[in-house]
């Protein structure tokens, strides 16, 4: 990459933390220009906030704080030194600064059924309500203060079929409930704060404390902090593919494709860029190869894909 002079701050990301992870993944490549290097530099300088990102390197990954930045000589270490530093230091700042806790912690510790990442299970909850859990799932039973039995969606996605013997049967997720209106089936997201409702047979009430809507056959439902929206039409082939071991994309945003691939494909993903995270994507994933997406897509959209181990991977512009 040759810019030309100094990048304006917000061009590789809205935060310093994501702009040091692109200079990371140019350092890291080995193919920055003299410009590149005078932009690191004026990056560097231009607030203490984009020291403090890069420093984090050194300090997660040695324990100590002691590179002095002012000295570090990019061009003066050997490539395999280089890889090596920030290898290992760019999985490690993200862990800190990017706010990997969902990866570190990735259930309830209370949790009565759960799945690891990159696994689906079915379960039978309760008589006549069965689950089937998506990738890093965890739930467990609770009972409400009426006595009523119902699950409690900590974090994922599940299917739930539901014949309706268990009448007040209820799902809680975020700061909503769900409660079918009888025999339904139905599929419940989870992942942090917000929640979507999506029905494929049946009816479903979803309530929140302000206010209260009814989801039936081929609709859902996002509920954002407890402020739940209009119901929606959904395709509900594509929505609920991963049942049948696929993930399906058709025109989505990058950014999208990258969130929801990164809850089944080991690692984190991140994209770069806002012109890139919005790029359309249409795209079938094969749940049993997740290895081969990352690759593909940047074949075909021709960017490049950085991949540091099992830990994280990189998608920015070439």
């Amino acid at each position: 990459m040759d810019s030309g002079g100094p990048i304006a701050e917000n061009q590789y990301g809205s935060s310093a933390a994501e702009q040091a992870i692109y200079w990371f993944a140019l350092l890291l490549d080995g193919t920055e220009s003299e410009h590149d290097r005078a932009n690191f530099a004026h990056w560097l300088a231009a607030d203490p906030a984009h020291h403090r990102a890069f420093m984090e390197i050194e300090h997660l990954w040695t324990g100590t704080s002691s590179l002095n930045l002012g000295n570090l000589n990019l061009d003066g270490q050997g490539k395999s030194g280089r890889r090596a530093f920030l290898g290992a230091g760019l999985a490690a700042v993200l862990v800190g600064a990017a706010g990997w806790y969902g990866d570190v912690i990735p259930h309830h510790p209370f949790a009565d059924f759960r799945t690891v990442k990159g696994v689906r299970r079915k379960i039978t909850l309760l008589d006549g309500v069965q689950a089937e859990l998506a990738s890093q799932s965890s739930l467990s039973v609770i009972t409400d203060d009426k006595g009523a039995t119902g699950i409690a969606l900590y974090k994922g996605e599940v299917f739930f079929q539901h014949d309706g013997r268990q009448r007040d049967f209820f799902v809680r997720a975020a700061n909503g409930f769900v409660r079918p209106v009888a025999a339904a089936r139905f599929d419940v997201t989870c992942y942090d704060g917000q929640s979507e409702i999506i029905t494929q047979t049946g009816s479903v009430d979803v309530e929140t404390a302000l206010n209260t809507r009814n989801v039936t056959r081929g609709e859902g439902v996002s509920c954002d902090n407890g402020v739940l929206g209009t119901p929606y039409d959904v395709d509900l082939a594509l929505r609920l593919a991963w049942r049948k071991g696929r993930l399906v994309f058709v025109g989505d945003p990058l950014e999208k494709v990258a969130n929801v691939l990164q809850r089944w494909h080991p690692g984190r993903i991140i994209v770069l860029g806002d012109a890139l995270k919005q790029r359309p994507v249409t795209l079938v994933v094969n749940l049993n190869r997740t290895s081969d997406v990352l690759p593909l897509v940047g074949k075909v959209l021709s960017i490049n894909v950085d991949q540091i181990g099992d830990y994280l991977t990189i998608l920015r512009d070439a």
